[in-house]
């Protein structure tokens, strides 16, 4: 094809599609549907639209031509990658055990460690460790919470030993006393010292070792206490603004605080928004560092690793978490993440073996070599619908960050328990949308496998850590625990009773007809029920009064469930329920859905619970439950 008509086959293109704006295409919609029920809302409230047009996604932040690497780095602080580093955690304890541990983890596929220490950190440990690893290849990382000053001597000590050039190291300390303070009420006095300990750090590292790390900001103290996107992006850029105001107090300034600090970000599964906060979040860093007058541009560039979070992670149905962290991994990686730590599945319940290790490697080693998530720079970018969910979430989590900063900043608000309420109340919301089913947990409150026993795999809780300060907590704690931890009491309750009695508790489902309306009020109810660890008996082969009623009592169980469709329970629910406590008085009889313009008469009968789509589970579980203790 000449050049001519390829040229003439362009315009033809183009004039075969001409611009269409974007109330022609609500219109088109309105025909089929209302526009207004394809809006959904984040958890912050932030409503999102079917669909966005490139008008929309211009902001003042982004910028109409913003490109990849450029102020404020929306679209990522590298021009020419979206590379990232595949991180695994090891337990630092013996030389001999780190060791392997650390190998094993580089040879299936992880090209950065973190170091957790479980006994003192000791030069020889460290120097067995770079008998066999160049940290020049593979990242070093430590996860600390004391003397991180300590850590980084002995660190680029053991690197030059080995004739290691300690300039050219990168890697990070995860350290944030700030996040401690949070999470376990510290004295202030103690805060004070880490954060002397940092600028003492950041100082022996501006000279030795200047690409690396000192002190970070985690945001999974907000994320995993329940905190929303926008809540759990301000409180965290509010707690690395209050770093740079401590350090300059010590002497430190901007370029030096900036380039040694590391964002730790908890990545959930809500997949676009995970995207659009990371974009958010290096936006409104830039902005704020830009505040503190660094000498160097670079210096406003986030730096950001990413951990699957611990909240949505669940016991029972495990192997759903595989499915959750792939999801985060793949927000966390376009998002632009610099590295990123995926949670082996069973992380949460005991210790994970090599093959949960593995599979959580791979996770990232797909995304990276067979879906090529880092062979596209931005890959989220040219998305109006991440661009304006990019832009909504700076806008929210910017407004929150000017509140804190009104009132006295993040320490101070702290103090005052303005930040532990705001997370709180976002926590309480979403248990409650948890325990109402508004919000699923599969294999938790929605879709159980009610054959499953997981009480035997669980291993024993581990003492929890008192402070050696007897000084009183500075803040009151946020403590962090898992959403589904309410329903997995529940489950493991019900296996001990299974384990104490021989069988787990029964509820009947007693059918009045073999209507349709009969079988999905059966299903919604052994769905509903079985999320308590309860045994579901279907009596769907004895349908009617008379059979039913026989079936459920040879069965004795702690509840009977009356399904049928709207006409049986006009005929025969009461009928039904009054044969059920004259027979067996002990029984609990529940109504599923229907029902609604009898609940006088069928409550009078013997009906104890109605349920339905809005019921709480949670509650009336563990009310079912206590009955049987």
């Amino acid at each position: 094809m000449s050049k001519a008509e390829k040229e003439h086959e362009q315009i033809l293109l183009f004039d075969d599609f001409p611009s269409v704006s974007k109330e022609t295409w609500k219109k088109e919609a309105e025909k089929r549907v209302s526009y207004k029920d394809l809006i959904w809302h984040t958890e912050d409230g932030i409503e999102v639209e079917p669909f966005y047009t490139e008008e929309e996604a211009r902001d003042l932040f982004l910028g109409e031509f913003q490109l990849p690497g450029e102020f404020p780095f929306a679209r990522g602080t590298s021009k020419k990658e979206n590379s990232w580093l595949i991180t695994e955690e090891i337990r630092l304890t013996t030389p001999k055990e780190t060791r392997a541990s650390a190998l094993a983890a580089i040879e299936g596929g992880a090209d950065s460690l973190t170091l957790i220490p479980q006994v003192e950190m000791k030069r020889k440990t460290l120097e067995t460790l770079l008998k066999d690893i160049d940290p020049l290849r593979t990242g070093i990382n430590f996860a600390l919470r004391e003397d991180p000053e300590k850590a980084c001597a002995l660190f680029t000590s053991s690197c030059a030993k080995k004739g290691i050039d300690t300039q050219e190291l990168s890697g990070a300390v995860f350290f944030d006393p700030l996040s401690h303070l949070l999470g376990h009420g510290s004295p202030a006095t103690q805060l004070d010292e880490n954060v002397d300990k940092i600028a003492k750090a950041i100082g022996y590292l501006s000279d030795t070792a200047p690409g690396y790390a000192t002190f970070s900001v985690k945001s999974s103290t907000f994320k995993d206490s329940g905190a929303t996107i926008t809540q759990e992006l301000a409180f965290t850029i509010a707690a690395a603004a209050e770093y740079l105001v401590m350090l300059r107090q010590r002497g430190v300034d901007a370029d030096s605080a900036c380039r040694h600090l590391i964002f730790s970000f908890s990545t959930g599964s809500s997949y676009f928004a995970e995207i659009a906060k990371l974009r958010a979040a290096r936006t409104l860093w830039a902005n704020v560092a830009q505040q503190f007058s660094p000498d160097s541009a670079e210096s406003t560039k986030m730096r950001i690793h990413c951990r699957t979070t611990a909240f949505n992670k669940t016991i029972y149905d495990p192997h759903t978490n595989i499915l959750r962290t792939a999801l985060e991994a793949m927000a966390s990686v376009i998002g632009g993440t610099d590295s990123l730590t995926v949670e082996p599945f069973d992380a949460h319940y005991r210790e994970p073996d090599g093959l949960s290790r593995r599979v959580a490697r791979n996770v990232q080693l797909l995304a990276r070599n067979e879906s090529h998530l880092g062979a596209v720079t931005d890959p989220g970018g040219g998305s109006y619908h991440i661009e304006r969910l990019t832009q909504s979430i700076s806008q929210k989590s910017l407004e929150l960050f000017q509140e804190i900063e009104r009132e006295g900043g993040y320490l101070e608000c702290l103090k005052s328990g303005f930040i532990q309420n705001e997370v709180k109340d976002s926590r309480e919301k979403v248990l409650s949308d948890i325990s109402r089913r508004k919000k699923t947990l599969v294999g938790t409150n929605e879709f159980p496998n009610v054959l499953e026993k997981m009480a035997g795999d669980i291993r024993e809780t581990l003492p929890a850590e008192e402070e050696s300060n007897g000084s009183a907590p500075t803040v009151a704690p946020l403590a962090e625990s898992r959403a589904a931890q309410a329903f997995e009491k529940i489950r493991l309750l019900s296996e001990q009773y299974a384990e104490r009695t021989g069988e787990a508790p029964k509820v009947f489902l007693l059918h009045l007809s073999d209507s349709p309306q009969t079988v999905a009020r059966s299903v919604f109810s052994m769905n509903f029920f079985g999320c308590g660890g309860f045994a579901i008996v279907d009596g769907a082969d004895n349908p009617g009064i008379d059979e039913g009623v026989a079936a459920a009592l040879r069965e004795n169980p702690l509840a009977v469930v009356i399904c049928g469709s709207d006409k049986d329970y006009e005929q025969f629910a009461e009928a039904t329920a009054r044969e059920l406590k004259d027979k067996g008085a002990e029984i609990k009889i529940v109504v599923p859905g229907g029902g609604q313009d009898k609940r006088e008469e069928l409550a009078e009968a013997g009906v104890d619970d109605f349920i339905n789509a809005d019921s709480d589970v949670r509650d009336m579980l563990e009310r079912y439950q206590q009955l049987l203790f």
